[in-house]
């Protein structure tokens, strides 16, 4: 499955399978009663754009499987509606 990741340094997109998941904590639950993926995701290429290696909060990635309506939706994790 391919992820949308956004270079936080040229604020370009890019699309890539080549991802791992690192510091996993497992889903947490909010206060409000959301889930989130308590993860970071490594790319494990180097940035098409800027040639660094980036890490992401696994809330800051769309979701690969559509979004749904409400604030803070289209993460990763985010609980679907």
């Amino acid at each position: 499955m391919e992820l949308v990741f956004m270079c936080p340094d040229t604020h370009q997109t890019f699309q890539t399978d080549a991802f791992s998941i690192v510091d996993h904590h497992g889903v947490r639950t909010d206060a409000k009663g959301h889930k989130h993926l308590d993860a970071k995701v490594r790319v494990d290429i180097p940035c098409p754009f800027c040639g660094a290696q980036h890490v992401y909060s696994a809330d800051e990635l769309a979701c690969p499987f559509g979004q749904s309506s409400g604030a803070g939706s289209g993460g990763i994790g985010m609980e679907q509606e």
